[in-house]
């Protein structure tokens, strides 16, 4: 009995010890954000947007399932973590990596930028050519350093040169540019008086104008497209809440 008790007491004084010794494991989300990337989805210009989204690494061998991805209409704090280290995308409707087989399945494709580790996912209309995805989804890098806090970070996705003329300066953007501007200039009032001109039939043609309030802290999209119904270029702007890390 006396044998039995001291070891009890050896193993109760071992446990503690184990337990130090022992790393807590990681939590999923620490291992997906250590893993690969920190995405957000963005749906614009689309009546129908896609209901389920599942992001693919193209490189894989088939036997990984794909990760969700939410995609909204607005940007908040709310990012996907990714386990994706490859550098081309696919964005199917199932998690199911047989899909990737089945180009009904398939939603869009895209390639990311060399280094690109946290940003949004902006899914768009596709080309509408026979074959191709319904979808095409432009890569937004949003880090701190690419889109700092108080800008504007404006997208020129229509087929014409746009100039934003906001106070008494003007910017410039040919097709398919993007540009960000850091504390656009504003009057007493912390606004902008806005107008935006494009350039078609050898001309420049007014397409909008308006009062821009200045960011503040938060960061603003505007984003230039040529509607499909109208043919006329239009602007729409997306405010970003998310804090910035």
């Amino acid at each position: 009995m006396k044998t039995h008790r001291t070891l009890l007491a050896v193993l109760a004084l071992g446990l503690p010890a184990l337990a130090q010794e022992t790393p807590p494991a990681a939590t999923p989300a620490a291992a997906v954000e250590s893993a690969g990337l920190r995405t957000r989805g963005l749906c614009f210009q689309l009546d129908s947007p896609p209901a389920d989204v599942f992001v693919h690494d193209a490189a894989g061998d088939g036997s990984v399932p794909g990760v969700r991805l939410d995609v909204k209409s607005y940007l908040n704090h709310e990012y996907s973590g990714l386990p994706i280290k490859g550098d081309n995308l696919v964005f199917t409707k199932t998690a199911d990596p047989a899909g990737l087989k089945d180009s009904a399945n398939v939603i869009a494709r895209t390639k990311l930028p060399g280094g690109f580790k946290r940003g949004i996912f902006m899914f768009l209309p596709g080309s509408g050519k026979p074959g191709e995805p319904p979808f095409r989804v432009l890569v937004v890098d949003d880090t701190r350093q690419s889109f700092p806090p108080g800008s504007l970070k404006i997208l020129n996705l229509s087929p014409l040169p746009v100039s934003i003329k906001l106070e008494k300066e003007v910017f410039n953007f040919k097709s398919g540019e993007t540009k960000v501007i850091e504390d656009p200039p504003v009057a007493a009032n912390r606004s902008s008086s806005m107008v935006a001109m494009a350039f078609k039939d050898s001309q420049w043609r007014k397409i909008g104008s308006g009062i821009w309030p200045h960011p503040g802290s938060k960061r603003v999209l505007q984003v230039l497209f040529e509607n499909p119904k109208s043919q006329q270029v239009e602007l729409r702007g997306i405010r970003d809440i998310a804090s910035i890390d």
